[in-house]
Protein backbone atom coordinates (compact mmCIF):
# COMPACT_ATOMS: atom_id res chain seq x y z
CA UNK A 1 0.00 0.00 0.00
CA UNK A 2 1.19 3.21 -1.01
CA UNK A 3 2.76 5.70 2.33
CA UNK A 4 1.53 9.26 2.17
CA UNK A 5 5.06 10.27 2.26
CA UNK A 6 5.32 8.34 -1.14
CA UNK A 7 2.06 10.32 -2.39
CA UNK A 8 3.52 13.69 -0.67
CA UNK A 9 6.68 12.31 -2.80
CA UNK A 10 4.80 12.11 -6.18
CA UNK A 11 2.72 15.51 -5.50
CA UNK A 12 5.43 17.54 -4.68
CA UNK A 13 6.17 18.68 -8.25
CA UNK A 14 2.48 18.59 -8.90
CA UNK A 15 1.97 22.58 -9.80
CA UNK A 16 -0.51 24.37 -7.96
CA UNK A 17 -3.06 27.43 -7.29
CA UNK A 18 -2.92 29.28 -4.22
CA UNK A 19 -2.03 26.23 -2.31
CA UNK A 20 0.69 23.57 -2.56
CA UNK A 21 -0.41 21.26 0.31
CA UNK A 22 -0.42 17.60 -0.79
CA UNK A 23 -2.60 16.62 1.88
CA UNK A 24 -5.28 19.24 0.48
CA UNK A 25 -5.47 17.43 -2.67
CA UNK A 26 -5.39 13.86 -1.32
CA UNK A 27 -8.35 14.95 1.00
CA UNK A 28 -10.65 15.91 -1.79
CA UNK A 29 -9.60 12.73 -4.04
CA UNK A 30 -10.78 10.57 -1.37
CA UNK A 31 -14.23 12.28 -1.28
CA UNK A 32 -14.27 12.22 -4.79
CA UNK A 33 -13.88 8.75 -5.09
CA UNK A 34 -15.90 7.34 -2.20
CA UNK A 35 -18.60 9.61 -3.89
CA UNK A 36 -18.24 8.00 -6.69
CA UNK A 37 -18.05 4.34 -6.20
CA UNK A 38 -19.86 3.78 -2.38
CA UNK A 39 -22.88 5.21 -3.65
CA UNK A 40 -22.71 2.83 -6.87
CA UNK A 41 -21.92 0.05 -4.50
CA UNK A 42 -24.54 1.15 -1.95
CA UNK A 43 -27.64 0.76 -4.58
CA UNK A 44 -27.08 -2.84 -4.76
CA UNK A 45 -28.95 -3.10 -1.73
CA UNK A 46 -31.66 -0.53 -2.79
CA UNK A 47 -31.85 -0.10 -6.53
CA UNK A 48 -33.40 -3.36 -7.73
CA UNK A 49 -36.50 -4.92 -7.44
CA UNK A 50 -39.39 -2.66 -8.12
CA UNK A 51 -37.05 0.08 -8.57
CA UNK A 52 -36.44 -1.61 -12.03
CA UNK A 53 -39.54 -0.93 -13.12
CA UNK A 54 -40.85 2.06 -14.74
CA UNK A 55 -40.57 4.26 -11.70
CA UNK A 56 -38.31 5.71 -12.88
CA UNK A 57 -38.51 6.58 -16.83
CA UNK A 58 -36.29 7.29 -19.34
CA UNK A 59 -35.02 10.41 -19.83
CA UNK A 60 -35.81 11.53 -23.36
CA UNK A 61 -33.45 11.65 -26.28
CA UNK A 62 -34.05 14.77 -27.66
CA UNK A 63 -31.34 16.98 -27.08
CA UNK A 64 -33.54 19.98 -25.75
CA UNK A 65 -34.52 17.73 -22.86
CA UNK A 66 -35.82 18.97 -19.46
CA UNK A 67 -33.22 19.82 -16.77
CA UNK A 68 -34.15 16.99 -14.16
CA UNK A 69 -33.37 14.81 -16.96
CA UNK A 70 -29.86 15.29 -16.83
CA UNK A 71 -29.76 15.43 -20.46
CA UNK A 72 -28.14 18.75 -21.71
CA UNK A 73 -29.45 21.86 -23.96
CA UNK A 74 -26.50 21.71 -26.14
CA UNK A 75 -24.80 18.69 -27.86
CA UNK A 76 -20.91 18.11 -28.26
CA UNK A 77 -19.72 18.31 -31.77
CA UNK A 78 -18.72 14.66 -31.52
CA UNK A 79 -20.79 12.44 -33.03
CA UNK A 80 -23.49 10.50 -31.03
CA UNK A 81 -23.44 6.72 -31.05
CA UNK A 82 -26.38 5.09 -32.30
CA UNK A 83 -28.79 3.84 -29.36
CA UNK A 84 -27.75 6.90 -27.31
CA UNK A 85 -28.19 9.95 -26.07
CA UNK A 86 -26.31 12.85 -24.80
CA UNK A 87 -26.13 13.22 -20.79
CA UNK A 88 -24.20 16.20 -18.28
CA UNK A 89 -23.97 19.99 -19.36
CA UNK A 90 -21.68 22.71 -20.03
CA UNK A 91 -23.01 24.36 -16.76
CA UNK A 92 -21.52 21.10 -14.78
CA UNK A 93 -18.19 20.71 -16.51
CA UNK A 94 -18.81 17.14 -17.91
CA UNK A 95 -20.56 15.53 -21.11
CA UNK A 96 -20.88 12.24 -22.20
CA UNK A 97 -23.78 9.50 -24.11
CA UNK A 98 -25.66 7.10 -22.22
CA UNK A 99 -28.26 4.26 -23.57
CA UNK A 100 -31.43 5.59 -24.88
CA UNK A 101 -32.71 3.41 -22.61
CA UNK A 102 -31.55 4.67 -19.21
CA UNK A 103 -32.43 7.31 -16.79
CA UNK A 104 -30.49 9.63 -16.11
CA UNK A 105 -30.68 13.29 -13.77
CA UNK A 106 -28.94 16.01 -12.82
CA UNK A 107 -28.94 16.25 -9.17
CA UNK A 108 -28.47 19.98 -9.41
CA UNK A 109 -31.73 20.38 -11.12
CA UNK A 110 -33.41 18.04 -8.90
CA UNK A 111 -34.10 17.61 -5.24
CA UNK A 112 -32.86 14.63 -3.31
CA UNK A 113 -36.05 13.52 -2.45
CA UNK A 114 -37.04 13.59 -6.36
CA UNK A 115 -33.83 11.63 -6.72
CA UNK A 116 -35.10 8.99 -4.71
CA UNK A 117 -38.47 8.94 -5.59
CA UNK A 118 -37.78 8.04 -8.97
CA UNK A 119 -35.01 5.85 -7.97
CA UNK A 120 -35.89 4.33 -4.88
CA UNK A 121 -39.52 4.40 -4.59
CA UNK A 122 -39.20 1.93 -1.36
CA UNK A 123 -36.82 3.71 -0.01
CA UNK A 124 -33.17 3.61 0.34
CA UNK A 125 -30.36 2.44 3.40
CA UNK A 126 -28.77 4.86 5.21
CA UNK A 127 -25.09 4.66 3.40
CA UNK A 128 -26.95 4.95 -0.04
CA UNK A 129 -28.52 8.29 1.32
CA UNK A 130 -25.45 9.69 2.53
CA UNK A 131 -23.79 8.76 -1.03
CA UNK A 132 -26.40 10.66 -2.35
CA UNK A 133 -26.34 13.63 -0.85
CA UNK A 134 -22.66 13.63 -1.42
CA UNK A 135 -23.08 13.53 -5.03
CA UNK A 136 -26.25 16.32 -4.73
CA UNK A 137 -23.66 18.69 -2.75
CA UNK A 138 -21.50 17.94 -6.18
CA UNK A 139 -24.01 18.73 -8.42
CA UNK A 140 -23.28 15.23 -10.05
CA UNK A 141 -25.05 13.54 -12.65
CA UNK A 142 -26.80 9.79 -11.86
CA UNK A 143 -27.66 7.67 -14.35
CA UNK A 144 -28.93 3.92 -14.34
CA UNK A 145 -30.01 1.30 -16.55
CA UNK A 146 -33.09 0.53 -14.48
CA UNK A 147 -34.10 -2.85 -16.61
CA UNK A 148 -30.90 -4.44 -15.88
CA UNK A 149 -31.91 -5.20 -12.84
CA UNK A 150 -34.50 -7.29 -13.61
CA UNK A 151 -31.62 -10.02 -15.63
CA UNK A 152 -29.03 -8.96 -12.76
CA UNK A 153 -28.54 -12.49 -10.61
CA UNK A 154 -28.00 -9.98 -7.66
CA UNK A 155 -30.90 -7.08 -8.50
CA UNK A 156 -28.17 -4.91 -9.09
CA UNK A 157 -29.13 -1.62 -11.79
CA UNK A 158 -25.96 -1.00 -13.73
CA UNK A 159 -25.40 2.77 -13.18
CA UNK A 160 -22.77 5.57 -13.10
CA UNK A 161 -22.39 9.39 -12.02
CA UNK A 162 -20.36 12.08 -13.18
CA UNK A 163 -19.16 15.50 -12.08
CA UNK A 164 -16.46 18.10 -11.71
CA UNK A 165 -14.80 19.89 -8.83
CA UNK A 166 -12.90 22.81 -8.65
CA UNK A 167 -9.22 22.18 -7.46
CA UNK A 168 -6.36 24.54 -6.68
CA UNK A 169 -4.14 21.36 -8.67
CA UNK A 170 -3.43 22.83 -12.49
CA UNK A 171 -1.83 20.56 -15.23
CA UNK A 172 2.70 19.92 -15.39
CA UNK A 173 4.19 17.25 -16.50
CA UNK A 174 4.25 15.36 -12.64
CA UNK A 175 0.23 15.40 -13.33
CA UNK A 176 -0.43 11.53 -14.09
CA UNK A 177 2.33 10.09 -11.97
CA UNK A 178 0.80 12.17 -9.11
CA UNK A 179 -2.86 11.78 -9.50
CA UNK A 180 -1.91 7.92 -10.42
CA UNK A 181 -0.75 7.76 -6.86
CA UNK A 182 -3.00 9.56 -5.14
CA UNK A 183 -6.03 7.25 -6.70
CA UNK A 184 -4.36 4.59 -6.38
CA UNK A 185 -4.20 4.49 -2.42
CA UNK A 186 -7.29 5.44 -2.12
CA UNK A 187 -8.07 1.97 -4.00
CA UNK A 188 -6.15 -0.08 -1.56
CA UNK A 189 -8.19 1.53 1.43
CA UNK A 190 -11.31 0.43 -0.43
CA UNK A 191 -9.56 -3.14 -0.88
CA UNK A 192 -10.01 -2.91 -4.73
CA UNK A 193 -8.92 -6.10 -6.36
CA UNK A 194 -7.41 -6.78 -10.24
CA UNK A 195 -6.51 -2.85 -10.06
CA UNK A 196 -5.32 -1.52 -13.30
CA UNK A 197 -4.82 2.10 -14.28
CA UNK A 198 -3.76 3.86 -17.23
CA UNK A 199 -2.93 7.35 -18.49
CA UNK A 200 -5.38 8.80 -20.44
CA UNK A 201 -6.05 12.26 -22.62
CA UNK A 202 -9.15 13.61 -23.05
CA UNK A 203 -9.93 16.97 -24.85
CA UNK A 204 -6.18 17.34 -24.46
CA UNK A 205 -6.96 17.09 -20.53
CA UNK A 206 -4.59 14.83 -18.85
CA UNK A 207 -6.20 12.11 -16.53
CA UNK A 208 -6.11 8.30 -15.94
CA UNK A 209 -8.53 5.43 -16.54
CA UNK A 210 -9.06 3.17 -13.57
CA UNK A 211 -10.50 -0.86 -13.92
CA UNK A 212 -11.05 -2.81 -10.58
CA UNK A 213 -13.54 -5.35 -8.63
CA UNK A 214 -15.03 -4.00 -5.00
CA UNK A 215 -17.34 -6.06 -2.73
CA UNK A 216 -20.07 -4.71 -1.14
CA UNK A 217 -20.07 -7.64 1.23
CA UNK A 218 -23.06 -8.84 -0.98
CA UNK A 219 -22.56 -8.09 -4.17
CA UNK A 220 -19.17 -7.89 -6.40
CA UNK A 221 -18.77 -4.57 -8.53
CA UNK A 222 -16.60 -4.41 -11.38
CA UNK A 223 -16.05 -0.21 -11.50
CA UNK A 224 -14.19 1.73 -14.40
CA UNK A 225 -13.72 5.57 -13.11
CA UNK A 226 -12.18 7.96 -15.16
CA UNK A 227 -10.58 11.04 -13.26
CA UNK A 228 -9.30 13.73 -15.49
CA UNK A 229 -7.97 17.38 -14.46
CA UNK A 230 -9.11 19.58 -16.94
CA UNK A 231 -7.26 22.92 -18.04
CA UNK A 232 -10.11 24.74 -15.91
CA UNK A 233 -8.72 23.43 -12.86
CA UNK A 234 -11.30 21.32 -12.14
CA UNK A 235 -11.28 17.55 -11.50
CA UNK A 236 -13.84 15.86 -13.14
CA UNK A 237 -14.62 11.67 -12.41
CA UNK A 238 -16.79 9.54 -14.65
CA UNK A 239 -17.93 6.26 -12.91
CA UNK A 240 -19.36 3.47 -14.12
CA UNK A 241 -20.41 0.26 -12.20
CA UNK A 242 -21.84 -2.76 -12.95
CA UNK A 243 -22.55 -6.65 -11.62
CA UNK A 244 -22.19 -8.27 -14.91
CA UNK A 245 -19.28 -7.08 -16.76
CA UNK A 246 -19.55 -9.12 -19.39
CA UNK A 247 -22.91 -8.02 -20.63
CA UNK A 248 -21.46 -3.98 -20.26
CA UNK A 249 -18.02 -3.89 -21.34
CA UNK A 250 -19.39 -2.79 -24.93
CA UNK A 251 -21.77 -0.09 -23.21
CA UNK A 252 -18.79 1.13 -21.27
CA UNK A 253 -16.40 1.43 -23.69
CA UNK A 254 -18.77 3.55 -26.07
CA UNK A 255 -20.06 6.03 -22.97
CA UNK A 256 -16.44 6.14 -22.50
CA UNK A 257 -15.20 7.34 -25.82
CA UNK A 258 -17.81 10.24 -25.77
CA UNK A 259 -16.41 11.70 -22.24
CA UNK A 260 -15.91 15.61 -22.68
CA UNK A 261 -15.51 18.24 -20.42
CA UNK A 262 -16.43 21.53 -22.34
Amino acid sequence: MATQGAIRAALRNWQTHGSRNPAVSISRVRVSILAGIVIAAAAASGCGGSAAKPQASAAPSSPAASASSGLTSSVPAAPLPAGYKWAGSTAEGVMFAVPDTWAAIDLSKISLTQAVHRFWPKGVPSDLLAGLKQLSHQHAIYFADLASAVQSPNKFATNGNAFCSATPLASGSGVSTALTAAMRAQYEQLHAQDLVIRDITIDGDTGIKANFRVSTGVVPLTDTQYTVLTKSSRLCYVTLTTDTPSSFAGVFRRIGRTISFP
